[in-house]
């Protein structure tokens, strides 16, 4: 069973995240985003998730910490091991 996430974003029961963008074909089509660990406080989630399926063939590592608001994420914070050309 799926449940929607803000931004395009779904979660199935085995805690894999696939990103959708209607209208666009998605950057990395075989990205496949498992969340590792979700601890909830009040309104703060953390997330620690690992990407299989990037170009580079390396399991990249995100860490995300939400805060919700009246049912929407207010605030999102996050570190990745994804590195970007030329930074």
């Amino acid at each position: 069973m799926a449940a929607a996430a803000a931004g395009g974003q779904s979660v199935n029961s085995q805690g894999t995240r696939r990103l959708e963008r209607p209208g666009q074909d998605p950057p990395f089509p075989d990205i496949q985003v498992v969340v590792e660990d979700m601890l909830v406080d009040a309104d703060n989630a953390a997330v620690r998730t690992t990407l299989h399926g990037v170009p580079a063939g390396v399991e990249e590592r995100v860490m995300e910490i939400f805060r919700v608001h009246d049912g929407c994420i207010a605030e999102l914070r996050g570190l990745s091991s994804l590195s970007r050309p030329g930074h």
